[in-house]
């Protein structure tokens, strides 16, 4: 029989990262913008990466629920939609914290070098109290009640407070957890959302180790990578308010992460698409990702950068 030299559609994967709930408007914005220039459904991902923000929407997706479900939820246009934008993640301030550490073991790795400043600085943060209730239910509903998403290859990351690795929720070798319990735990921010214990071992949100874990890809069988980095970003911009200096430290910290993660992707001989926000973006994200009060200015100003953000990332990828 003649050879088929039809060409195989490459293995993709799809990283969504961390950044609160601007990052999880901006993120959305960007997938609908990646799915219309591509011609692609998101749910066809190969591998789906998540963490934080990037870990609830990777768990919607793994569950089936689609890119234009989340952009009408957001829009408040669904009339199915499972989340109360204004209310579900708090408010622009979190609750009192509690007593304890979210991590003091963080603390003295930091010290020792074992872990980044950051991861260090995150364990000595008082654990968050925040109501996780809503974000469980979310997720509990989208997977209809199962231990896991439909998807068979969705990575929830999440950082281990005793020794300070992160861990692939869902991925081969890992601790087993339910789907709820992994999204919880990367979205674990320090000071606001409290740790989650699995099988004795206590984790909190994966963006204090990484912003999106690509590099977890590194030795994967997928041809093609798409980042989507809401905390990275490679735009000059100096603002004036202190608070926003201060964010922009952190997210350039952030960016170099990214920068040596798809540096590694890309000796590894990946190709690697990558999308994060630009000036107007910045703008519109002020300098607390977790105010709900930013949504929606957020995801009109990404629906409209996107188009050329997205744009631009496929066609350097040619």
């Amino acid at each position: 029989m003649p050879k088929d030299n039809t060409p195989s559609a490459p293995k993709r994967a799809l990283v969504l990262g961390c950044g609160g709930v601007a990052g999880g408007a901006w993120t959305i914005a960007a997938l609908h913008q990646l799915e219309q220039q591509l011609g692609w459904d998101c749910r066809d991902a190969d591998v789906l990466i998540g963490t934080s923000a990037g870990a609830v929407l990777a768990a919607l997706i793994g569950s089936g629920i689609s890119v234009d479900q989340l952009l009408a939820c957001q829009q408040g246009t669904s009339d199915s939609c499972q989340w109360n934008h204004d209310t579900d993640t708090g408010g622009a301030l979190p609750p009192l914290p509690g007593a304890r550490f979210t991590g003091k073991s963080l603390v003295m790795k930091g010290l020792r070098g074992e872990v980044s400043a950051l991861t260090a600085i995150c364990g000595a943060l008082p654990a968050g109290q925040f109501d996780m209730s809503a974000f469980r239910k979310l997720v509990n509903d989208a997977a209809q009640g199962k231990e896991w998403v439909k998807h068979p290859a969705t990575w929830i990351m999440a950082v281990d407070t005793e020794t300070g690795k992160r861990v692939p929720f869902g991925k081969g070798g890992a601790p087993k957890a339910t789907i709820a319990d992994a999204v919880c735990a990367s979205y674990g921010v320090p000071f606001w959302c409290p740790p989650v214990t699995v099988n004795d071992h206590t984790y909190i949100d994966g963006g204090v180790a990484s912003p999106v874990s690509a590099d977890m890809l590194v030795d994967s069988a997928v041809d093609e990578v798409i980042v989507l980095a809401p905390m990275a970003s490679r735009q000059p911009d100096k603002p004036w308010h202190p608070f926003e200096r201060i964010e922009r430290r952190v997210r350039r910290y952030m960016t170099s992460i990214v920068d040596k993660e798809v540096a590694a992707l890309e000796n590894a001989g990946k190709k690697v698409i990558r999308i994060e926000p630009v000036a107007d973006d910045l703008k519109a994200f002020g300098y607390n990702m977790m105010d709900p009060g930013r949504r929606q200015h957020v995801l009109k100003t990404a629906l409209k950068t996107t188009e050329a953000s997205v744009n631009s990332a496929l066609a350097s990828c040619k």
